[in-house]
């Protein structure tokens, strides 16, 4: 039997085919409530989950969703199970950056499903629903991964199956966690990526880990490029060679001032910033006469795996 798999967890709870239902007047003052009904809960009544995967919240995203819940209010209702310390309280199990942006628009209640869920349950749906969001950074979902192991009896096969993704990207997601603090905090504020993030971890010595780390940052090295380094460390105290000698302009003519990108090519190079973040690799989106073509890169075939895994879960080859 095929077991589901990214997503699966959330249609368990709240049916595959289920319509949303109607906000329901109910108060929180109600004795607790288990089902599909929606309940209008007190903002105060709700808490964050401890154990939520997710850390890190944009801060020019929260008051923009903020701004929307105040003119529109919560479109669809968080998952919340009752708290485990008091009666009249509820621990969310999804939906924290709604009630976040509730709070910041001034509501006084927001929507909720409540379920009687367990610890397990509710972390494998927490990171459901940011991996389906792609709003964990690779340490957050490697450390919801992490506890799904130690925790929760997974093994890798059956947390790949269960998430919709390859044994071999669980794998390179979990020794992120190996990296030093000070590599962690670059992958954490985004200014590596995942795929920087196990180059580094090809190299051996501390002291030229942390140096390929600062070339990366410094350099905007590619991840091909920081592979490279990292099987050759004394490249990591070179200049990058480039196809073309800085002099190479011809002599005695006035060098061209920039010219700004336009909103379409704005555009573009947002669209290929947020492909690289969701498939942690180089992107490359360039305009032709006709469409366009994306480019992606990879390193290896495990790399090439993982992206055939994400790009056509359940195809082989």
């Amino acid at each position: 039997m095929v077991k589901k798999g990214l997503g699966s967890g959330l249609d368990a709870l709240f049916g595959a085919q289920a319509p949303l239902p109607k906000v329901s007047q109910k108060m929180s003052e109600e004795p607790k409530e288990t089902g599909e009904q929606v309940l209008q809960l007190s903002l105060t009544a709700v808490a964050p989950n401890p154990h939520q995967p997710r850390r890190a919240f944009d801060e020019g995203k929260m008051r923009e969703l903020a701004a929307s819940v105040k003119e529109q209010g919560v479109l669809q209702p968080i998952l919340v199970r009752p708290a485990t310390d008091s009666p009249d309280k509820y621990e969310i199990v999804a939906g924290e950056r709604r009630w976040r942006a509730a709070q910041l628009a001034g509501l006084a209640q927001i929507p909720a499903i409540v379920k009687p869920l367990e610890d397990d349950v509710t972390l494998e749906v927490a990171l459901i629903e940011n991996i389906q969001r792609q709003d964990l950074n690779p340490l957050e979902e490697a450390a919801s991964y992490r506890r799904l192991l130690d925790e929760h009896g997974y093994t890798q096969a059956s947390l790949a199956t269960r998430l919709g993704k390859s044994r071999v990207y669980v794998a390179n997601t979990l020794r992120l966690l190996a990296l030093p603090g000070s590599i962690r905090d670059l992958l954490s504020e985004g200014r590596i990526t995942a795929g920087h993030g196990k180059a580094l971890l090809m190299v051996e010595a501390e002291a030229d880990r942390l140096a390929l780390a600062d070339r990366i940052c410094e350099d905007g090295l590619s991840v091909r490029q920081a592979e490279e380094m990292a099987k050759n460390p004394q490249l990591i105290y070179q200049p990058v060679q480039t196809d073309k000698p800085k002099d190479s302009k011809p002599k005695g003519k006035p060098a061209t001032p920039p010219q700004p990108a336009s909103t379409e090519e704005l555009l573009l190079q947002d669209i290929a910033d947020k492909l690289c973040m969701h498939l942690q690799t180089k992107v490359k989106l360039q305009k032709m006469p006709k469409g366009g073509r994306i480019t992606l890169e990879y390193y290896s075939n495990d790399e090439l795996s993982r992206l055939l895994e994400m790009l056509l879960p359940g195809t082989t080859f």
